[in-house]
């Protein structure tokens, strides 16, 4: 029994060191690639974030509030620590951690899972939800990779492990211990796998909350004689959460010299809001016209999406009434029960 599981845990341990062996050089940059565009991606939302806040307290006079400062101190040391390790990306250095998905990409390139297999490709496609087009796909082969690679080297351990503990006569603990080594490494591969229906799920849920604001205020700004873009930049300053950071991020872009089409372009995949889209496709297409024009289908769209807003209230009410109707049923009968049983208990027959 030991000296079977012994040598299935060599065996793992020779596929996972061939893995590891074999990468190439185009591996290595597939991480350090991928890495640098997670660093450059949060350098620029806490640069968003850094000038927010200091917008604000400029506005408002805090420049002495000491939250805020605090505030500031955190989001400074943030962008620092980002910029530190967006550094040691460019030079090509990957840090102890990213030796776990090199065996994930080495078995991915030994499979040929290319960008039209049906796991990368939905992958692909929750990704470039909250991730431009490049960086989704890349982000998607890491977030793979580093699921496969946890699993392999978490059945080298748990066996490994298995086989020591038998040894020293553990007896049915030996198998405790290898499963939770295993599940352990495993539970780190697919934390990164969960987290992006959860980030999927409340960007939607934030942005269709927040739209019927941002419309509201673009609509006054636009109304009131202020040109698009001031108002754009009114809003974007003023506001907190997604829908905001994003417009945000359209007036780094544009502060970057990248084309208005472009940037707005960007938000609209980021977004993935049909009234994102509208939004978006109306100020791209209408900036030429004037802003007569843009005043008339910003009315329209405040409109629509602040109608949107009512029945998605009210179908979320009737979908929580609905969740409650068991439970008041389940409480009818309980009280039903206190009431006819004392009844019942008191009457006798002789």
């Amino acid at each position: 029994m030991e000296i079977a599981i012994i040598f299935i845990a060599t065996i793992l341990f020779l596929i996972y060191a061939y893995l590891i062996m074999t990468a190439g050089p185009a591996i290595t940059e597939a991480i350090v690639t991928c890495r640098k565009e997670t660093a450059a991606e949060n350098i620029k939302m806490t640069t968003i974030s850094l000038n927010k806040l200091v917008a604000r307290m400029q506005k408002r006079n805090e420049l002495k509030d000491k939250a805020m400062i605090k505030k500031g101190k955190k989001l400074k040391a943030k962008l620092d620590e980002n910029k530190k390790a967006l550094e040691r990306y460019e030079k090509g250095k990957p840090g102890l951690g990213d030796l776990i998905p090199v065996a994930g990409y080495r078995f991915i390139q030994l499979m040929r899972w290319d960008a039209s297999n049906d796991f990368v490709k939905k992958l692909n496609g929750q990704c470039v939800q909250f991730k431009e087009k490049k960086e989704a796909i890349n982000y998607s082969y890491f977030v793979l990779a580093n699921l496969i690679g946890s699993i392999v080297l978490g059945a080298v351990v748990g066996i490994a492990l298995l086989g020591v503990f038998l040894s020293l006569n553990f007896g049915i603990k030996s198998a405790i211990f290898a499963v939770g080594a295993f599940a352990l490494f495993a539970i780190i591969g697919y934390l990164p796998l969960d987290n992006l229906n959860s980030i999927i799920n409340e960007r939607k849920e934030e942005i269709e909350n927040q739209f019927p604001q941002v419309a509201s205020e673009l609509t006054l700004l636009t109304v009131s004689g202020m040109e698009v873009s001031q108002a754009w930049k009114l809003v974007a300053e003023n506001g907190d959460g997604v829908l905001y950071d994003e417009m945000s991020r359209v007036l780094l872009d544009l502060n970057n010299n990248i084309a208005p089409a472009e940037a707005y372009s960007k938000f609209m995949v980021k977004c993935n809001n049909n009234y994102a889209n509208k939004l978006a496709t109306a100020i791209i297409q209408n900036t030429a016209k004037g802003n007569s024009e843009i005043v008339s289908l910003f009315r329209r769209l405040n409109d629509e999406c602040w109608m949107e807003r009512k029945h998605s209230a009210k179908r979320m009410g009737e979908k929580i009434q609905s969740k409650l109707l068991v439970p008041t049923l389940l409480m009818f009968g309980g009280i039903l029960l206190l009431v006819i049983v004392p009844v019942v208990s008191g009457f006798s027959f002789f």
